[in-house]
């Protein structure tokens, strides 16, 4: 596994077994891992701004030059912004100040018909679509809201409640084809051996293709824990996590933070595992480009409510159930993404397995009195360091020492 490792003369104490116990992130010695980041598929109808929206999530590092009608998906890589980090730097003093990272997946627009298309013979193109999504944790579904004549709409008009209906349409196409196909060849399987995995597989995916039948999307079935484990490899895309993100006209910017209400969605924010938000791709993309003085000016002259990286990406948190928590020494100060009710010796796993095998215990301050305080010492000192075993459920913002036994 590759490590990221700052190595100093590093304090120990004698563990129960006579062993070293290592304090990670003391200002001491720090092990890394590359921890799983976040991966978001950028995806929409064509023409609807989508390569805006990745530059501007991804500072501009998009390249559409090679792209044509090829299904050739781009990756660009976003830090998350982060002011309780920034101010947690400020305070520990780091040599080195990391933010947690998400990665977006930008795919060529998918048409009407791509998707039905897929249940007459899935075409080579899809293939390669579906499996550029195959292992993201949500999709980030790009809607147009902006009317540019030099720019027709596929659809010849600018309707979003439409497209998105639209788009949903085409992932239950594609879903179906998936399923069709996956039925066949178990029929087969079954009529050779009766194998209760088997049958599971089969009884799960009738019940998947009742609803899709029915245009319902999956990701509005509740599944156990065992039939979510069997469907894991499958590529449903209507089963993934969905924000909405409306790129709205530069003239609607004053309506993106009442989004839901000026845009009519009102059934899609009542769905379950669906987010929305908007940005104005335009005029945003500008604004990044600018010095923080000169952005905040700008924001503040067309209303905008913070900045579309910021708002994007916390919305995609809200909508995956993660957030972030903090190790904060003298070498590094980081933030680390983890889903919520993950316990602390979890936790110390998405920093490097060996913290999790050896955990003994967490050391836990609240972010505020982190920041009131300014070290786990003082923290100490005054009583509101806790100890906290691996049972312990990680909070938001908790900035954590783990101590662990290798």
């Amino acid at each position: 596994m590759a490590l990221d490792v700052i190595s100093k003369p590093f304090d120990e104490v004698k563990g129960a077994d006579g062993g070293r116990v290592k304090f990670i992130d003391r200002g001491i010695i720090t092990l890394f891992k590359r921890e799983k980041r976040m991966k978001v598929g950028i995806v929409g109808l064509p023409q609807v701004g989508k390569t805006t929206i990745f530059s501007l999530l991804t500072q501009g590092r998009a390249d559409a030059s090679s792209w044509g009608n090829a299904r050739e998906a781009h990756i660009g890589i976003a830090g998350v912004p982060d002011p309780r980090l920034d101010r947690l730097a400020e305070i520990v003093k780091p040599e080195k100040t990391t933010y947690a990272t998400v990665e977006y997946v930008d795919l060529p627009g998918l048409a009407r018909g791509e998707g039905k298309a897929a249940l007459e013979g899935q075409s080579k193109d899809m293939s390669s679509y579906l499996n550029n999504l195959k292992n993201v944790d949500a999709l980030l579904h790009v809607v147009r809201g902006f009317d540019d004549p030099s720019l027709p709409h596929i659809e010849g008009s600018v309707d979003p409640l439409r497209d998105i209906g639209l788009f949903e349409l085409e992932l239950i196409f594609s879903d179906l084809a998936i399923i069709e196909k996956r039925l066949e060849r178990l029929l087969k399987d079954l009529k050779k051996m009766k194998m209760p995995e088997l049958e599971l597989e089969n009884e799960l995916l009738l019940r998947f293709k009742a609803a899709l039948e029915s245009e319902q999307p999956l990701r509005e079935i509740a599944l156990t824990p065992e039939e979510a484990k069997r469907v894991r490899g499958f590529t449903f895309l209507s089963a993934k996590p969905i924000l909405i993100v409306i790129n709205a006209g530069d003239e609607d910017a004053a309506k993106i933070d009442n989004v839901v209400a000026a845009f009519g969605l009102e059934k899609q924010a009542g769905m379950p595992n669906v987010g929305i938000t908007a940005v104005c791709g335009k005029i945003e993309s500008e604004i990044a480009s600018l010095a923080p003085d000169e952005a905040a000016e700008f924001m503040a002259d067309y209303n905008l409510p913070g900045n579309a990286l910021a708002r994007i990406i916390n919305k995609s948190y809200d909508l995956l159930g993660v957030f972030s928590f903090y190790t904060a020494g003298e070498p590094e100060a980081r933030a680390w993404t983890i889903p919520r009710g993950t316990p602390a010796a979890q936790a110390a796993g998405v920093i490097h397995s060996d913290i999790e095998k050896g955990f003994i215990k967490a050391e836990v301050v609240s972010y505020d009195d982190m920041i009131s305080l300014g070290s786990f010492a003082a923290a100490k000192n005054k009583g509101v360091l806790r100890l906290e075993g691996k049972e312990y459920r990680v909070r938001e913002g908790d900035v954590i020492l783990f101590r662990f036994n290798v």
